[in-house]
């Protein structure tokens, strides 16, 4: 089975994305099973239906194809196997509130992850914070939706730079969908 780096996790995301992604288009089954790795590697108690949603937003829906349990339990135990090679063992938990993946030892949430967020919480302004407390639902739907209709717009301008053959409606609708890649202009 062929990785991109071992550990899973060496690359930054964004560089691991991309390659990952270039991975799929010659060897779609590798790249589902390299994802696997790098989830379960990085975070423990992820369920089957966890890590094929999260699996399909990294390679596209329907990337396990028409059979996905099927190919969902080829892939982990393709993996599992990986890992053994390695000198690690993954496991499933069932007890209540911990169910689902994990290697043996590893943290529940890999140490980038915790870096990561605890740099995000450090970011976090008080002040917006309790602006946003004090939002009605409404208001806070409303601003989510404008949040969103903004990096749609975005993406739909990059894309129509990048693909002036495409229409307005044709860039937003796979700028929706995820599908083209949208790299810096």
């Amino acid at each position: 089975m062929l990785f991109l780096t071992w550990p899973p996790n060496e690359l930054p995301i964004a560089e691991w994305l991309s390659r990952l992604r270039q991975m799929a288009e010659e060897d779609l089954t590798t790249a589902r099973r390299t994802a696997l790795l790098r989830l379960v590697w990085e975070e423990a108690y992820l369920t089957r239906q966890g890590l094929i949603a999260r699996v399909e937003a990294f390679l596209g829906r329907g990337c396990f194809g028409p059979s996905p349990c099927s190919a969902f339990r080829r892939d982990i135990a393709a993996v599992r196997e990986a890992l053994a090679r390695a000198g690690h063992r993954l496991r499933y938990s069932r007890r209540r509130g911990r169910r689902g993946y994990y290697v043996e030892g590893r943290p529940h949430l890999d140490e980038r992850l915790q870096r990561l967020i605890a740099g995000a919480v450090a970011e976090v302004d008080p002040r917006q914070m309790a602006i946003s407390r004090r939002l009605t639902p409404a208001q806070q739907f409303q601003q989510g939706r404008s949040m969103t209709e903004l990096a749609e717009r975005v993406a739909t301008y990059r894309l129509r730079q990048r693909h002036p053959e495409l229409t307005e409606p044709e860039a937003r609708y796979a700028a929706r969908q995820g599908r083209v890649r949208i790299d810096n202009a």
